[in-house]
């Protein structure tokens, strides 16, 4: 039998953090925006507001004159989280980098740092992001800092903080997060990158999306999370919506084949196709590029393709044709309202439009219409700002 009072305070407990992520997430946001937002009344909502400003976690700031509407000349204000109320520090253990930040309450990156790929040893690699955290440490106020948000590909159970999966096989069954916290002496959370990723567009994106949106990531392998009213859809010990282990179907040379989306439509398919090529002889601006430097990334991919290699553009054509199908069973399937597109590759425009060209020409019924595409900037720090976003989440608008 729960008590009247305990309720009472459980309620308002809930209510506080329903308001807290509400103001997290809203520009410009008012008492009476909240109120009708969260379905409260503004009593409730001006309370807890007047607690957390007299705290010192909250400020109110003025409106822009584009922005006064009260006929009574009064300047209204917006509230908002002060910048130095807390900060997180965010890590992405990436396969072409590991980045890192340190992130102030309003979401703007106080430091940051940029280091090799993580070691296939998994001592080796604990001991290098420590050290690139320590050094983002130094940049925290005492007392300010939340925790330590770590994303990395693969199966993840962030309840417990252990690698279920990995490609680096001496990862797997480590318990990252709880290693990693008793050498740093702070709170670590862990979680795949894509799920993190996809997070964190959805806690610091003012622009306008639907309730549901899919995030389709794009890098060595294809990921594509599915967010429904601010949460990732799958299991603690979930992946993040594995798009890349879905089949597709195809004929080549005559015979039916079936491989997987990652084995199509990913990096990994363009770097594939592109040796196949420079085997047969072909794709000559890139093999110059592979006679000069002796090894090619994805970067020189581009390049190659940006210069008109007729081998590469078709490599990369045919690689995103494939991944616009996959997009498009998604959308068929699922049906949301906003899909995020996340990928290196999509920095090229004419990317862009081969992915839009080629999903909407699988749209089913009247999908095109309804679906909207929106392709997140390249960021080679986004998947640890993401991170940083994620503690800010789970260790304080959820408290």
């Amino acid at each position: 039998m729960v008590k009247k009072g305990s309720s009472l305070l459980e309620t308002r407990r809930w209510n506080r953090v329903l308001i807290k992520n509400m103001i997290f997430r809203t520009e410009n946001a008012t008492r009476t925006g909240i109120a009708e937002a969260l379905g409260l009344t503004l009593p409730t909502i001006t309370t807890s507001v007047n607690e957390m400003l007299s705290e010192g976690i909250l400020e109110e700031i003025p409106f822009s004159e584009n922005n006064l509407v009260n006929a009574m000349g009064r300047r209204p204000t917006s509230i908002a989280f002060r910048a130095d109320t807390a900060c997180a520090i965010g890590v992405e253990l990436g396969p072409y980098a590991t980045s890192a930040v340190l992130l102030n309450m309003k979401g703007n990156v106080v430091a940051s740092s940029e280091e090799e790929p993580a070691a296939e040893n998994y001592h080796q690699m604990l001991q290098g992001i420590t050290g690139q955290i320590q050094n983002l440490m130094r940049f925290a106020e005492e007392g300010h800092l939340l925790g330590v948000g770590i994303g990395l590909p693969g199966f993840i159970d962030c309840e417990s903080g252990v690698i279920r999966s990995n490609l680096r096989q001496d990862w797997v069954g480590q318990h990252l997060a709880e290693d990693l916290q008793s050498m740093l002496n702070v709170p670590v959370i862990i979680d795949n990158n894509a799920r993190i990723r996809a997070i964190g567009y959805e806690m610091s994106s003012h622009k306008v999306k639907a309730d549901t949106f899919a995030y389709l990531f794009v890098s060595k392998g294809i990921a594509c999370p599915l967010m429904i009213k601010n949460d990732v859809v799958s299991g603690c010990t979930s992946g993040a919506g594995e798009l890349g282990r879905t089949i597709i179907g195809f004929h080549e040379g005559g015979k039916a084949l079936r491989k997987t989306v990652d084995d199509l439509g990913s990096e990994r398919a363009i770097f594939e196709k592109c040796q196949e090529r420079l085997l047969q002889g072909n794709a000559s601006k890139l093999r110059a590029v592979l006679e000069e430097k002796g090894r090619l990334t994805i970067q020189d991919i581009l390049d190659a393709q940006r210069r008109g290699d007729k081998d590469v553009n078709e490599v990369i054509g045919e690689v995103i044709e494939y991944l616009g199908i996959a997009l498009a069973n998604v959308v068929n399937l699922i049906n949301p309202g906003f899909v995020v597109v996340d990928g290196y590759i999509m920095k090229e425009k004419p990317n862009r439009e081969k992915l839009l060209g080629a999903a909407k020409a699988n749209f089913y019924g009247l999908n095109e219409e309804e679906v909207q595409v929106f392709f997140q900037p390249y960021d080679s720090s986004w998947g640890a700002k993401g991170a940083a976003y994620f503690v800010i989440s789970r260790l304080f608008l959820e408290c």
